[in-house]
């Protein structure tokens, strides 16, 4: 009889070791392990994988998450190189207007951020990366040319390459930082997709804009990319780098964490032409806006001084900010998105304005862990402010 007792105890052992190995190593658990830790501790984490610690069913606008404005002006130059010329002569730096981060791409994802903001120009049957246009300053470049048209000699000086006045808005995104290669979508994406090759926990949102070149055939370059992206297999998910919803494309609903960890989430004016995606318009001013069937509070405010954006930020901050709830799906702010960025042109530049904000928003450990916050995308972004603000996810 006791022999059968033990028999039954060492069956009733076994069953229990195999349920519990099969919990926590089966397929389609890759982050079991993490998911009850999760808003738990930071132990372990960095910029490449921070999202590894959060639950799998956390949607995304739950989670607070650092993202860059203007994302790939590390290194960027106009025909102009980067000044206001008059008479050839450099006298005011246009280019620091244009220059928004001091991390590439790669760097910039490494360093913990999840939202790239993505301007393009077609041009030459490729889709460019750029800031700025030559729109406002078109009519004053026209006036220019006419005065040395109707003047001897300023025409004269111009043939000799000493113009009266060349001002150029339109910068171009390069690879290096001798502006020697032009930075284009292709490059960029690849540099996204082998980011989440080697890190299939973590989920990047792109926002991709027309700035300049012609609306027609920045639709059509654009669309094959987007093709691509759908049928792309990562290696690390054997699914789609594209997240689309259910197989559709535009998006209606908040996906939770578990549906996009290795993939992109698309933003875009131009989704409904695209057929995937969806828009997260968020205007010069604080308000409310829509995105996957979310409402999103926002500050935005891309003209304010920089103090007084400082102030702008941090109101938002105090009155929009909620403690978590340690269970996952449960904290009771709305969805988030706050744009600390700003130009307060002609009297501050983005790094001026960057600044300001940066230490009022993340010195000081004033953001605290435990607390929802949202979406926060920034100028001049660093691996020390984007672990401010991805921590926060975490209770220790």
């Amino acid at each position: 009889m006791q022999d059968v007792r033990h028999l039954f105890k060492n069956i009733i052992c076994i069953v229990l070791s195999v349920a519990l190995w099969m919990s926590v190593f089966s397929p389609g658990s890759a982050y079991a392990a993490t998911a009850d830790a999760s808003m738990r501790s930071v132990e372990g984490l960095n910029g490449n994988n921070w999202m590894s610690g959060i639950a799998d069913d956390r949607y995304i606008y739950e989670i607070n998450l650092p993202g860059t404005h203007d994302s790939a002006t590390v290194y960027c130059k106009n025909a102009t190189d980067n000044a206001v010329k008059l008479f050839g002569i450099p006298v005011f730096n246009s280019g620091r207007f244009a220059k928004t981060q001091s991390l590439t791409l790669s760097e910039q994802l490494n360093a913990g951020v999840r939202y790239l903001d993505l301007r393009f120009s077609a041009q030459d049957g490729k889709l460019l990366l750029c800031h700025g246009n030559n729109k406002k300053v078109r009519p004053v470049n026209i006036a220019v040319k006419v005065l040395e048209f109707f003047n001897p000699e300023l025409a004269l000086l111009g043939i000799a390459g000493y113009p009266l006045l060349r001002l150029d808005t339109e910068f171009y995104a390069y690879e290096d930082e001798a502006c020697a290669t032009l930075l284009t979508c292709d490059s960029a994406l690849a540099e996204v997709k082998d980011f989440l090759e080697e890190n299939p926990s973590e989920t990047v949102i792109i926002t991709a804009k027309k700035e300049n070149g012609d609306a027609e055939e920045y639709l059509k370059l654009l669309k094959e990319q987007i093709e691509m992206l759908q049928t792309q297999i990562n290696p690390s998910t054997q699914e789609a780098y594209l997240y689309t919803e259910n197989g559709n494309g535009v998006y209606t609903k908040m996906p939770a964490l578990s549906e996009v960890r290795g993939k992109i989430i698309l933003m875009s004016p131009d989704y409904e032409a695209l057929g995937v995606g969806d828009m997260l318009d968020a205007k010069n001013d604080a308000g409310q806006t829509d995105f996957m069937g979310m409402t999103f509070h926002y500050e935005n405010h891309w003209s304010a001084a920089a103090d007084e954006k400082a102030q702008y930020v941090n109101s938002f901050v105090a009155e929009y900010s909620a403690e978590m709830s340690k269970e996952p799906g449960q904290h009771s702010a709305c969805a988030n998105v706050i744009k600390t960025n700003a130009n307060n042109l002609p009297a501050q530049s983005p790094y001026d304005v960057a600044e300001t904000v940066n230490d009022a928003l993340y010195s000081q450990n004033k953001l605290e862990n435990g607390r929802y916050y949202g979406w926060i995308m920034g100028d001049f972004m660093t691996e020390e402010i984007c672990r401010a603000i991805w921590q926060t996810n975490y209770f220790d």
